[in-house]
């Protein structure tokens, strides 16, 4: 039976959350069995995060118009055709395209998701269950690389299979399950659907703090997308090991993202200003980011890589609070889109960036993701003081 449930929520997120990401370990694999160039891991990662910076604000807006659970359950098996796409095809041209068409329709469900979940909270519970949110994602990410790395250990192709099933499936829990909130429409049929006008017209409206908080949620999802992108890799690359070492890895990460959310980001939100405590996880993610490069050993490297994992677990949900505070159910699928679409811009440029330096040498990119960890913790310490003085006016 249908219901307007934050739990029911949470369960078809966290599942389509494993299944969008079991591709992920094998895609370097695949890509090397493919004879594709090194840096087509970064060219097809920012190809997917192009789209979805487009997808965010034009399915944000969709959703609050017609409905984000039917948006949703919609682009669910197109997605998961175009990852199939993805998989079988052995054309550069055919793979950039798959990965278009993945993004774009991705986006709905991030932004739809999130959307539904501010409609569904208030100021004061909001924090908490976006602390929530993050973990079904980062949790069922790391099951869906274990799984994923487990399967294409003896075949890549089966993966491909399993995960395009999965996510149709996903799409009928989405419709058999959900019940859309009954806010009823939020926007006129002048709404903009061109997501750069959009953009421009809601950014024109923004206050300053809010902008420059932005600046620094790009820099943040660029130094994480080059970091992961670059890791990612580099083990299959580098250290010469398999999907199945790739999945282990993200499932302990999993595990210790898991604590990191019911612990340290739950105490954060109830009893720390978050902005502050904003700085500081920048600020221990760009040092952790620093020194990784330099650790000998193949267990003290992964060592490493958790802490910088577990830092990185910390700031995402901390911005999710900040930019959804004080939004109503009226904008929430608006400012969820604005909040993946910048997050999606810095997707675009970690990726590129980190899989074209990745050929000049394999570890730049964690001393380019340490530099933009390091660089958000100067902007995130201007928008506080911005944010000081926009409260006492």
């Amino acid at each position: 039976m249908k219901k307007t449930s934050i739990t029911r929520l949470y369960i078809i997120y966290f599942l389509f959350s494993i299944f969008c990401n079991m591709a992920h370990p094998i895609t370097p694999t695949m890509f090397i069995e493919k004879g594709f160039p090194d840096f087509m891991f970064g060219v097809s990662y920012s190809a997917m995060s192009l789209s979805y910076f487009a997808g965010s604000l034009v399915f944000g807006t969709v959703g609050d118009r017609y409905g984000h659970i039917k948006t949703m359950a919609a682009v669910m098996p197109v997605y998961a055709l175009s990852q199939f796409a993805f998989g079988v095809t052995r054309s550069l041209a055919v793979t950039v395209i798959a990965r278009l068409v993945g993004g774009f329709f991705s986006a709905a469900v991030f932004v739809g998701s999130m959307a539904y979940l501010v409609d569904l909270t208030t100021g004061e519970d909001r924090g908490r269950h976006m602390a929530y949110y993050v973990a079904c994602n980062s949790v069922g990410s790391a099951f869906g690389y274990f799984i994923g790395g487990i399967i294409g250990a003896r075949s890549i192709m089966a993966v491909i299979v399993v995960q395009t099933v999965t996510v149709i499936f996903c799409g009928v829990l989405t419709v058999l399950l959900l019940k859309e909130t009954g806010k009823g429409s939020r926007f006129t049929m002048s709404t903009s659907l061109n997501p750069f006008k959009t953009y421009s017209e809601k950014a024109g409206a923004m206050p300053r703090y809010l902008v420059t908080f932005l600046a620094a949620v790009f820099l943040t999802s660029l130094a994480t997308t080059a970091y992961d992108n670059a890791f990612n890799f580099y083990i299959k690359d580098a250290l010469g090991l398999g999907p199945s070492y790739n999945g282990a890895i993200k499932a302990v990460i999993g595990i210790v993202t898991l604590t990191v959310n019911f612990t340290i980001n739950i105490y954060i939100v109830k009893h720390t200003q978050t902005r502050k405590s904003h700085i500081v996880s920048l600020l221990l993610c760009g040092i952790s980011a620093m020194f990784v490069p330099f650790i000998k050993g193949l267990y003290p490297f992964f060592a490493g890589n958790v802490v910088f994992f577990m830092f990185n677990a910390i700031y995402l949900p901390i911005q999710q609070d900040i930019v959804t505070s004080g939004h109503d159910s009226r904008t929430s699928g608006l400012i969820s889109g604005i909040f993946n679409s910048v997050r999606a811009v810095g997707m675009i440029f970690g990726s590129l960036f980190s899989g074209f330096i990745y050929e000049w040498g394999n570890k730049l990119p964690f001393f380019a993701s340490s530099a933009a960890f390091l660089i958000g913790v100067g902007i995130s310490a201007v928008n506080l003081k911005q944010y000081k003085s926009e409260l006492s006016e």
